[in-house]
């Protein structure tokens, strides 16, 4: 910090809106190198054939210590690497290339037709003059605002890669030191909503760089590089198109603020395969737009495959929300692992967001060491009476068509928590083959429309291994839990309707496998359930009326 001790002290004066991204670059295209840097590189540009996996056409090269970039950890490089940047796009694209070193830098803005290719050994390390970095109009937690521009920043771009087996780290201790501070002086001046600016004298002006931050662009590939220790959010992309991010590694310290891994926001046709991801927030979070606004349009993220991922720690593994003003929808998540996250999935919404949250499918996800909670399905990220409805307008969220499969969880404080809206339930949702050990409690349902839970076995250490209340349209089928108690059912139903319970087993461990309560429920109907002896299949209670129980034969 010894550094950067005066930093803190210029921020206020120095973070200015006419401190931009022209001016930026108008300084460095000032200097009196850049001239001889653009001449040196044109005498030692070569002819480079595109490679199959990139998404750029270009056919030169251009080594960035050919423009005055220096390795040393110490000289700051930003001139030198963007006039390597801008020598690329001049020449109608081609690869720029880092080669082993630490390059200290600035805020870097990539060109069209780029392969920036990261050599093992090398690093591009943020400096943490905030006076120095520009500014750009951006989006930070779904609003479109003033941001600080990103240690790779891209507008309106296309054919853009940026691979190779170097590191980009972003020296974000400072940062969040400094967000730290900004927040304690938004709560001082009554800030609570994200829309407001921060006060005058706060720490920040402006929201934070982020480690890649793209905005309007297509045909983007993220391969092979390590991202480290950011200041906030690692890898960003907005309104963007045709994205591919493959075998990335992202690591931030466990109790970093705001580190989200992989923020796709509205965009569309992406891809996420093979990363590792352990981070101080969400490893991979899609987004749209914080909440609705009438008269203004939002775009939906969709058509987005996630797979062959591992991820430590993290508050999700896999996230949606709760910024879903624009939708979210299409999307598949596979072959995942989380070990050590707080959350495995967590898919969030709230009041005032609306939009919808539709056509997600999950397979094979296994779950270990969980801080929290495995599934969590919700529609309360903006809290509540769980049981009092309000009008449905177009600010009331939708989700529907959830189905999560082949999910296997070792240790987690709770199995499963899925809440809808009394006014808009959750529509459609499907469990099929979820194997959960080590969980403090069980499954938890309430306010959902057309459920399965289908080949279930929920072991817990207290109270029942499911919990449903206010579920219409449920089928509950070849559930079972082996975990010993006295005094609760396996299954617990309040104020449910139109339910079959089928090829369940009902063991020894629990003296009653189902308890319906609630003088609101209302066909229930019980089919080919298998009870250890002196174990009951139903019991009523809290005024449920027999009446609502049939048996079929």
């Amino acid at each position: 910090m010894s550094n950067f001790s005066g930093a803190a002290n210029n921020v206020v004066s120095s973070q200015t809106p006419s401190f931009g991204r022209r001016n930026f670059i108008r300084k460095m295209t000032s200097t009196s190198f850049a001239a001889a840097a653009l001449a040196a590189s044109g005498e030692r540009a070569i002819a480079d054939a595109p490679r199959p996996d990139e998404a750029t056409p270009g056919s030169h090269t251009f080594l960035v210590t050919d423009f005055g970039a220096v390795g040393d950890g110490k000289t700051l490089s930003t001139v030198g690497l963007q006039r390597a940047l801008d020598t690329c796009g001049q020449a109608g694209g081609g690869r720029v290339v880092v080669p082993p070193g630490t390059f200290l830098t600035g805020p870097l803005f990539l060109r069209s037709n780029l392969v920036l290719e990261l050599s093992a050994g090398s690093v591009l390390l943020g400096h943490t003059h905030f006076d120095e970095y520009p500014t750009i109009q951006g989006r930070w937690e779904g609003n479109d605002r003033t941001v600080f521009a990103s240690l790779l920043t891209g507008e309106d771009l296309e054919n853009v890669t940026i691979t190779g087996r170097g590191s980009l780290n972003g020296n974000g201790q400072p940062w969040r030191d400094a967000q730290r501070q900004t927040n304690q002086a938004r709560k001082a001046a009554g800030l609570h909503e994200r829309e407001p600016e921060n006060p005058t004298g706060s720490a920040l002006k402006w929201p934070r760089p982020r480690m890649i931050n793209l905005y309007r662009s297509k045909n983007i590939l993220i391969s092979g590089i390590s991202i480290l220790d950011s200041p906030s959010w690692n890898v960003h992309p907005v309104l963007c198109e045709n994205i591919n991010i493959d075998g990335v590694t992202i690591v931030s310290p466990k109790d970093s603020l705001n580190t989200d891994g992989i923020d796709p926001e509205s965009c569309k046709q992406v891809r996420i395969a093979n990363c590792y991801i352990s981070t101080g927030d969400d490893c991979i979070i899609l987004k749209s737009g914080y909440k609705y606004v009438e008269g203004k349009t939002l775009v939906a993220t969709q058509n987005v495959t996630i797979t062959n991922c591992v991820f430590g720690f993290g508050q999700s593994g896999v996230g949606i929300g709760s910024e879903t003003a624009g939708g979210v929808r299409d999307v598949t998540i596979s072959n995942c692992v989380c070990d050590g996250t707080r959350r495995g999935l967590y898919f969030k919404t709230g009041r005032g967001r609306g939009a919808s949250v539709e056509n997600v499918r999950v397979n094979n996800y296994v779950m270990r060491n969980l801080v929290d909670t495995a599934l969590w399905v919700s529609m309360w990220y903006v809290n509540g009476d769980r049981d009092k409805a309000e009008p449905v307008g177009p600010g009331t969220p939708a989700m529907r068509n959830i189905h999560c499969s082949d999910m296997i969880v070792s240790g987690t404080k709770r199995a499963a928590l899925i809440e809808g809206l009394p006014e808009r339930p959750i529509e459609g949702l499907q469990i099929d083959n979820f194997h959960v050990e080590g969980a403090t409690t069980g499954i938890d349902c309430m306010h959902v429309d057309r459920m399965v839970l289908n080949r279930a076995t929920v072991n817990v250490a207290s109270g029942p291994a499911a919990t449903f209340h206010a579920v219409h349209d449920l089928e509950l089928q070849s559930f079972r839990t082996d975990s010993p108690s006295t005094t609760e059912p396996a299954v617990r139903m309040n104020a449910v309707q139109d339910v079959l319970v089928a090829s369940c087993r009902g063991t020894a461990a629990r003296p009653v496998f189902l308890e319906v309560s609630g003088d609101s429920c209302a066909d229930v109907q019980l089919s080919l359930n298998r009870m250890a002896t002196g174990v009951r299949e139903v019991a009523l209670a809290g005024g449920a009326n027999a009446s609502a129980i049939r048996k079929l034969t």
